[in-house]
């Protein structure tokens, strides 16, 4: 018998039973495969993923958020072939993983250097267009001021009598105001990213950008943290708003004026540590939900690699470029000249599937609403189910316009995107599962906590709440978490709970203490 073990009886270990494992349930999750990446970007991803030794997940995500953001509200899918319910292949990425173990942010930055090569190079036009621009205002300035002095001359009239010519003087004055409306306009510079999240100045650069932008987080934990404030609710529901790509914003503010935008679209993408996003889920799973986590439908949480290798070579150059050479073609695609139709209305280009994807399309979009969202009883699955009916379309349309890029078809999309957008639905809910699964049980999550601190003899054999919320550990820094922590141990034979007696009248009751049962430290 050990010290542990002599300081309590054996009737105690007798009474308290066998003590069950305690661990985390976390659901299984579908590994991102070569299957499901895009064929056009599959020896680019592979490269990446291989040379970082990294979950694949993270880069392939990247990818598609990036291209559905070049994208954006530029193009549109109908899922049916004759209703005009219209989708904007609009979507939000979360890579979720430890941070310094599994690399979501090294393999986030190298899908990004694409993007970033891509707006330096609009950069650099720009600043060749601002240079014509100067040159061309220098000399539209100068033949205003000859026509201003001319038309002041003709005012005066000839000699000293001062008779004005009226039909010269009229020639000139339509000069003048033919001159006035040819000013030439100020170009503007196409972005396709930002960091930049306030409503005004998003706002202009939408106006800029029609298409819309992406924004880009590392950490997305500050951006949530900053909507979660009272004095950016107005802000987080702007960005709701952008998640569909097709809405509209008119603000008009005293000292600023009026900001206009005709369409506001937004991309998200960044990465998020596990613990940081429990306190989002719980929030929702208590009513607290408008929707944010469910559009974030490109969250993943992969596993961590279990055979890791140490990689050094080069990248594969010919595939990077190869990559950039696509997203280039995509950000300039005209996409009518690919067999997109024009909308009746906002002359928005939109495609259908074809004949045959549009039966698999609707085949699957009769298992979503009859028998997937039916049989559903997790409240916050449910309503994240709700939104693959746009999801499916969305990943469908992205993954047709890269091989319209990559000149492998024209038309409308066909039965393989269709399949493949259906293939990655499966994979992105597994993840989701896992997300949810988490939020579930908070008490379960602080009493795995408060075993390993048990096991690490963190703790004496009988500890109040008190002690332990005193030591601020992750999840169990309140007396709330720490029993219900314990409540969890407690059932699955860790530990028993002692009530003292009440001592002097009117004083205040002891705390319980928790005993731990001395068979969890038998070895």
């Amino acid at each position: 018998m050990n010290a542990f073990e002599a300081n309590l009886t054996s009737p105690l270990q007798e009474s308290m039973g066998q003590p069950a494992p305690i661990a985390t349930r976390v659901p299984d999750v579908m590994p991102m495969t070569s299957e499901l990446m895009p064929p056009a970007l599959k020896n680019w991803l592979k490269d990446i993923s291989h040379r970082m030794q990294t979950p694949a997940d993270f880069a392939t995500v990247s990818a598609i958020v990036v291209i559905g953001s070049l994208i954006g509200s530029g193009c549109a899918v109908r899922p049916k072939q004759h209703d005009d319910w219209e989708v904007i292949p609009n979507v939000w990425g979360a890579c979720i993983g430890r941070p310094s173990v599994v690399l979501k942010s090294p393999s986030m930055a190298e899908t990004m250097r694409i993007l970033d090569k891509l707006q330096a190079q609009y950069g650099e036009q720009f600043e060749q267009q601002m240079a014509e621009f100067e040159a061309d205002n220098l000399f539209h300035e100068a033949a205003l001021k000859d026509i201003e002095k001319r038309l002041v001359n003709a005012a005066k009239g000839k000699g000293k009598t001062g008779v004005v010519d009226n039909d010269a003087a009229a020639a000139i004055k339509q000069e003048y105001a033919q001159m006035k409306n040819a000013e030439v306009p100020s170009p503007s510079r196409r972005l396709f990213k930002t960091n930049e999240t306030s409503i005004q100045s998003m706002t202009v650069l939408q106006n800029q950008n029609e298409r819309g932008l992406l924004v880009f987080r590392d950490e997305l934990t500050g951006l949530l943290t900053r909507w979660d404030r009272d004095d950016h609710a107005d802000e987080r529901a702007y960005y709701l708003e952008g998640w569909n790509g097709d809405g509209s914003y008119t603000d008009m503010k005293i000292g600023r004026g009026l900001t206009d935008a005709k369409n506001i679209c937004i991309s998200v993408l960044g990465g998020i540590q596990p613990d940081k996003l429990k306190r989002y889920l719980y929030q929702a799973m208590k009513g607290n939900n408008d929707g944010l986590v469910q559009r974030l439908q490109l969250a993943v949480y992969p596993d961590i690699p279990k055979d890791w290798v140490l990689v050094d070579t080069k990248p594969n150059k010919q595939e990077k470029q190869r990559t950039f050479d696509l997203v280039a073609r995509l950000a300039e695609m005209d996409f009518c000249e690919y067999g997109a139709s024009l909308g009746e209305y906002d002359e928005r280009p939109y495609f259908r599937f074809d004949s045959n994807a549009q039966n698999l399309f609707n085949e699957w979009l009769t298992r979503l609403q009859t028998q997937k969202i039916q049989n559903e009883d997790n409240p916050l699955m449910l309503e994240h189910l709700g939104k693959y009916r746009s999801l499916m379309p969305s990943l469908a349309l992205i993954f047709h316009c890269i091989e319209l890029a990559d000149d492998k078809v024209t038309g409308n999309i066909s039965v393989s995107s269709a399949k493949l957008a259906m293939d990655w639905c499966e994979y992105l809910e597994s993840h989701a599962r896992r997300l949810y699964a988490v939020a579930e049980s908070p008490e379960l999550e602080a009493a795995v906590t408060l075993s390993k601190k048990i096991l690490h003899g963190s703790l004496p054999t009988r500890f109040t709440a008190k002690v332990v919320y005193d030591k601020q550990w992750h999840g169990l820094k309140d007396r709330q978490q720490v029993e219900a922590a314990c409540e969890v141990l407690i059932e699955e034979n860790w530990l028993t709970i002692e009530m003292k007696p009440i001592g002097k009248i009117g004083g205040r009751p002891p705390l319980p203490e928790y005993i731990v049962n001395p068979a969890v430290l038998v070895s």
